[in-house]
Parts: structure tokens; C-alpha cells; sequence
């Protein structure tokens, strides 16, 4: 009887090491694809940074995402665009913001941006410049 109850015992310790590790994987994966996201994200806004046109936007809300990006946290920005030949037009961008800039990433200021000229809604903030 005490034989049985030690096998049981043991395979019930496999099945839970087993159930963890897949637990685990899955949300490795997770985790994965959202850094995979965020690096597609800031290589857009990279590209944004050099191609795009020249606009000024007004912060309407800031709100922080929980990530972060070398110590930087990456922030939630709603905004009012002022493009030229545009009518104002709201956009919202989730970008990684500077300690030194974090003054400016508040509601009411205005920031210089760059706009997609084939895509409008798609805003790259330019702290350096703003």
C-alpha cells in the first residue's frame, strides 16, 4: 500500500512540474510578443523621427503603461495634431519618454511632432525639439 501511495505521490509531482513549465511557456510567449510589438513600435517611430512632416500637437493626457524601456518609461499620449493643409485632428501614441522630458509630457503643453504623410494618425513626438 505504501509503495502505491509513493508512486502516486512521484506522479503527481511530474504532472505539476509539467503544468508549470507549460504555464510558464505560455506566458514567456506572452511576454515575448509584447516586447516583439514594442520593438516594432519604436522602430516606427525611429523611421517617423527622419521621414516624417513637421506638425505641432497639443497634450490633452498622459497616462503610464507600466513599461519600461532602459529605466524610460514608456507613457499613453492622447493629443490635438496641428498639421499644415489639416484640419486639427486627434491622435494617440504610446512612446518611450525620457526622464529628462518627462516636464513636458504633461496635458496643455505643446510638442513638436512628426507625421506620416501617408498616414496621419500615425504621430512620433520629438522631445529633443519640443
Amino acid at each position: 500500500m505504501f509503495k502505491d501511495i509513493g508512486q502516486l505521490k512521484k506522479m503527481g509531482n511530474e504532472a505539476n512540474q509539467r503544468f508549470e513549465a507549460e504555464g510558464g511557456m505560455a506566458g514567456a510567449t506572452d511576454k515575448l510578443r509584447a516586447a516583439n510589438e514594442m520593438l516594432a513600435q519604436q522602430t516606427a517611430a525611429a523611421n517617423l523621427a527622419v521621414s516624417g512632416a513637421d506638425a505641432t500637437a497639443m497634450i490633452t493626457s498622459v497616462a503610464q503603461t507600466g513599461a519600461m524601456v532602459n529605466y524610460q518609461p514608456m507613457l499613453n499620449i492622447d493629443m490635438t495634431v496641428m498639421a499644415p493643409g489639416l484640419p486639427p485632428y486627434p491622435a494617440s501614441v504610446s512612446q518611450v519618454v525620457e526622464q529628462i522630458y518627462l516636464a513636458k509630457a504633461a496635458a496643455g503643453n505643446t510638442v513638436n511632432v512628426k507625421v506620416d504623410p501617408n498616414a496621419p494618425a500615425t504621430v512620433y513626438i520629438d522631445w529633443l525639439n519640443s
